[in-house]
């Protein structure tokens, strides 16, 4: 019986770490999605200067996480990621018209990310 209850309480304890990596998880992701809302606002109405500091807010944002990131995302996604930001960037420093295909993209390695921390049949098999 004993065997039975420690069995259940690690159940228990792996169920909550779960469930609060997938709210840390989110609200990590929602927080730096806020930046890129702002960022793409602020590039649409032409003030590069503060799209640029809205997108270093949102970067500095995922950055302050990175430890946490590293240790519970895979590392290719993490790249790709990181790869997306700094390619968003170097188009807002040159002002190119190119910027939103870098944004999009970069949502997308957001997204995927936070996707594929969500139990479904598609993540578990």
């Amino acid at each position: 019986m004993r065997r039975e209850a420690i069995a259940a309480g690690l159940l228990l304890l792996l169920i909550l770490g779960t469930v609060l990596h997938l709210q840390y998880t989110d609200s990590l992701i929602e927080g730096v999605e806020h930046g890129l809302d702002q960022t793409e606002q602020a590039a649409r109405a032409g003030d590069y200067k503060a799209a640029l500091r809205a997108l270093d807010s949102a970067h500095s944002l995922w950055d302050k996480h990175r430890s946490y990131a590293q240790a519970f995302f895979r590392h290719p996604d993490l790249d790709a990621l990181q790869d997306a930001f700094a390619s968003l960037e170097q188009l807002l420093r040159q002002e190119d018209p190119a910027w939103p295909a870098a944004l999009t993209l970069l949502r997308y390695h957001l997204e995927a990310l936070g996707d594929m921390e969500h139990p479904s049949i598609r993540t578990i098999f």
